[in-house]
């Protein structure tokens, strides 16, 4: 698969301008991470790349098979699903709603639950886990797709350092399979250990490049934020 590349997308949300004139480039076989305040457009952009959001622009290099793994801690809070459960929805496009699952489909579960260090809870509820345990069970989901192109919205955000490394592992493990894997964060142990950033701020793209460098550029905004303020 090639890089992904973005040219002048622009993108509406309830009406409004949420991404504006973005373009970017996002390296095959990489951990990209998306970063900006609340509000800044990256969930948008994950949704844009997953192709669940229209746009307006051109987008290169995107593959068929996508995986979107999003922030919901209240996972299971209202079915009655296992951690088991909740990972082979991953493999819905693949076999149907209905289809049954095979021997090697339940590896590729018990594969991605162990990658993220979730296999011993593999049969509890979901709704008896904490939210890092949850995203894990998330990021396991995506996991199993084994697609080319993974996008993540914030999933260490509700993680305790453990989960966090966990995951961030899994997303490394995943870019050095050769898929292209693109995440939302606000945490700073994740961006540096991304290999691209990309820092976008009112749907706009302000720095993109090495994660040191789209830090270094964080950094002056918030010093002249308080300079300001």
């Amino acid at each position: 698969m090639a890089a992904i590349a973005l040219d002048h997308v622009h993108a509406l949300r309830g009406g409004r301008a949420a991404l504006a004139d973005v373009s970017c480039t996002l390296p095959e076989g990489s951990v990209t991470a998306l970063v900006g305040d609340n509000g800044s457009g990256k969930s948008t952009l994950l949704e844009v790349l997953a192709g669940v959001l229209p746009f307006v622009g051109d987008a290169s290099g995107l593959p068929d098979r996508r995986a979107l793994v999003v922030q919901r801690t209240d996972l299971g809070d209202r079915l009655p699903l296992t951690v088991r459960a909740t990972v082979a929805m991953g493999l819905w496009r693949e076999l149907g709603l209905v289809g049954r699952l095979r021997r090697g489909d339940r590896a590729r579960i018990d594969d991605a639950l162990e990658v993220v260090g979730m296999l011993s809870f593999a049969d509890r509820p979901i709704a008896a886990l904490s939210g890092g345990q949850r995203q894990r069970a998330l990021v396991a989901q995506g996991l199993v797709q084994a697609a080319p192109l993974t996008l993540l919205d914030e999933p260490t955000a509700s993680a305790d350092a453990a989960s966090r490394d966990r995951i961030d592992a899994a997303m490394r493990a995943l870019a050095d399979d050769g898929a292209t894997v693109v995440v939302a964060t606000h945490d700073r142990t994740s961006l540096a250990r991304a290999d691209h950033a990309v820092l976008l701020e009112r749907g706009r793209v302000l720095a993109a490049g090495t994660p040191a460098a789209v830090a270094d550029v964080q950094a002056r905004m918030a010093v002249e934020a308080l300079a300001l303020g």
